[in-house]
C-alpha cells in the first residue's frame, strides 16, 4: 500500500515530476555514453597493445632487456619451441631476430628497427598485415628480393610517400558530387608530386577557397597518397661479430596502425633476409611472441611458463605495458565515479523538488500522521517517492544511453581532425563504444542509493512536523 501511495503521489505534480525525469534521464545517457565511450576507447587500445605490439607473453634472454646486443639470443630454443608448440592453452607464436638500424634512400634517413620474421608464424600473433594500405602493397607475397614492409610514417621520413593529383582522383571527386568549379582548380595540379603533406596542402590553400579545403581537404589527401613501392633502403647496421654492414632491401607494402611511435620504429623483413647479413644461425632468434587462446589465465599461463624456463626472462603485457594492465583492472571504478558524480549533481535537485513536494502536503501528512501513520511508514512513503523519481528517469537514461552505444558501436566515432595528437600516443582516433550489462546493474544500485540518500533531508522535514500544527496549516 506504501509503495502504491508512494507511486501516485510522483505523479500529482506532473510537470516538476517530469522536469526531474527528464533532468535524471539525460545526465544518465550523458553517463553511460561517456562509460561506453571509454569502454571502447580502452578495448581498443589493449587489442592494440596485444595484438599488434606485444602479444600476451614476451620471452627474452634476460641481459637482451637491457641493452638488445645481438649476441644475447634466446639460448637453446628448440625445448621451449617444442613446449610452445604442444600446450593447448596457447593460439600461436613466432620467433624474431632484431637489429637496431639506420635506414637511409637518396632524399632521406632514420633509425630503425628491422624485425626479422616467417610470415606466417608472424601472423598468428601480429595484425601487422591486416594493416596494410594502398592497392599494390602485399605482405611478403613478392617474387622481388630482400622485400620489407615499412610504416606509413617511416615511408613519410624517407620520402618514399608522396602526394598527387591524377585524372583518377578528379574523376572519383565529380562521381562524389563536388562541385565543377572545385574540380576545375585540381586540373591545374594534375601529375604535380609532392614529397611532403605540408608541401601538398600549402599548395592546396593557394589554389582552393578556405570552405573547399574543410570540406574536402581530408579526402583530397587521402585520395592522393601514393608510395613508391620497390623503393631500395640502404640499411646500416653491426652484425653479430661487431663488423658495420649495409644491407639493401625493397619496399614491398606499407602498413599504418594506430600509434604512430610503434609504427616509426619497426619494419618488417624475412628472417632468413636479416641472418644473412647480420650473420645469425637458421635457429636464432631475439625474442618469442606468445599468443594465448581465448579465456586463457595468461599469469598462470607464464608462470608455468617461468618455473619450466628459469633462465629466461618471460613477461607479459602486464608487466611490459603497466599502463594499460592498470586502465583494465581500474575501469570499472572510474565508471562508478563518472556516474557518481552526476548523481551527485542531480541529488540536489532531487532534494529540492521533494522538499517542495512536502511544504505542499504539510496538512495531509498531518492528518495521515493523526489517524495513525508511524514515523517509519512515513519516512517509507517518502524515500520510496523519491526512489521511484530517481529509478524512472535512469532507466529510461539508461535505455536511450543502450540505444545510442549501440547505433554508434556500429559504425564509429571518427575524431579525425585530432588523430595525429591520438595516435601519437597510441590511441585510435576512430572510436567503437561498446557497454556490458553488469555495467547497468551498477548504475540502478548506485540510482537506488542515490534515491534514498537525497530522501532523507525531506523524510526528515516531514517527521518534524507537529500533526495538530500540520492541520490547521493551509
Amino acid at each position: 500500500m506504501i509503495g502504491s501511495i508512494a507511486w501516485k503521489n510522483v505523479w500529482r505534480n506532473r510537470k516538476r515530476s517530469l522536469i526531474v525525469i527528464v533532468a535524471v534521464l539525460l545526465g544518465t545517457v550523458a553517463g553511460v555514453f561517456t562509460a561506453g565511450l571509454m569502454k571502447g576507447w580502452i578495448a581498443q587500445r589493449l587489442h592494440s597493445v596485444i595484438h599488434t605490439e606485444m602479444a600476451h607473453i614476451r620471452i627474452n634472454h634476460p641481459d637482451y632487456l637491457l641493452n638488445e646486443e645481438l649476441v644475447f639470443g634466446i639460448p637453446e630454443p628448440e625445448n621451449l619451441t617444442r613446449f610452445l608448440r604442444e600446450d593447448p592453452r596457447i593460439e600461436g607464436f613466432s620467433g624474431r631476430t632484431r637489429v637496431t638500424a639506420m635506414a637511409a634512400t637518396a632524399r632521406a634517413n632514420t633509425g630503425i628497427i628491422l624485425n626479422g620474421i616467417h610470415p606466417e608464424e608472424e601472423k598468428t600473433v601480429r595484425n601487422v598485415h591486416t594493416k596494410l594500405i594502398g592497392n599494390e602493397g602485399t605482405y611478403f607475397d613478392t617474387p622481388m628480393q630482400n622485400p620489407i614492409v615499412i610504416s606509413d610514417k617511416t615511408a613519410e621520413i624517407l620520402r618514399i610517400k608522396n602526394y598527387e593529383i591524377t585524372p583518377e582522383v578528379i574523376d572519383s571527386f565529380r562521381k562524389a558530387g563536388v562541385p565543377e568549379e572545385t574540380c576545375e582548380k585540381l586540373s591545374i595540379l594534375l601529375n604535380q608530386r609532392f614529397s611532403t603533406e605540408k608541401a601538398f596542402v600549402k599548395v592546396l590553400r593557394q589554389n582552393l577557397a578556405h570552405h573547399e579545403i574543410k570540406n574536402f581537404g581530408s579526402t583530397l589527401l587521402a585520395q592522393s597518397e601514393h608510395f613508391r613501392l620497390r623503393s631500395r633502403v640502404v640499411f646500416t647496421f653491426t652484425d653479430s661479430q661487431g663488423k658495420l654492414v649495409y644491407q639493401t632491401y625493397k619496399v614491398c607494402g606499407v602498413y599504418k596502425t594506430n600509434n604512430t611511435m610503434f609504427d616509426q620504429m619497426n619494419a618488417f623483413v624475412l628472417k632468413e633476409d636479416l641472418a644473412e647479413g647480420a650473420g645469425f644461425g637458421p635457429t636464432d632468434m631475439h625474442e618469442i611472441a606468445v599468443i594465448a587462446k581465448e579465456d586463457t589465465d595468461v599469469d598462470a599461463l607464464r608462470n608455468d611458463m617461468r618455473a619450466l624456463f628459469p633462465a629466461l626472462s618471460i613477461l607479459s603485457w602486464k608487466d611490459l605495458s603497466p599502463e594499460a594492465a592498470m586502465m583494465t583492472e581500474f575501469m570499472d571504478l572510474w565508471y562508478l565515479v563518472i556516474m557518481g558524480f552526476i548523481l551527485f549533481a542531480l541529488a540536489f535537485g532531487i532534494i529540492n523538488t521533494m522538499l517542495m513536494a512536502i511544504l505542499e502536503r504539510i496538512k495531509e501528512l498531518g492528518m495521515l500522521m493523526a489517524i495513525g501513520m508511524n514515523r517509519r511508514r512515513v519516512f517509507r512513503m517518502i524515500m520510496l517517492e523519491t526512489v521511484f523519481l530517481t529509478l524512472t528517469g535512469a532507466v529510461a537514461g539508461m535505455g536511450v544511453g543502450a540505444i545510442i552505444i549501440a547505433l554508434t558501436g556500429k559504425t564509429g566515432l571518427n575524431f579525425s581532425s585530432v588523430s595525429e595528437g591520438f595516435e601519437a600516443m597510441g590511441w585510435s582516433a576512430h572510436i567503437f563504444p561498446e557497454i556490458d550489462a553488469g555495467f547497468f546493474v551498477m548504475v540502478t544500485l548506485l540510482v537506488i542509493l542515490t534515491g534514498i540518500l537525497s530522501s532523507i533531508v525531506p523524510a526528515r522535514k516531514a517527521l518534524s512536523l507537529n500533526p495538530v500544527e500540520a492541520i490547521r496549516s493551509e
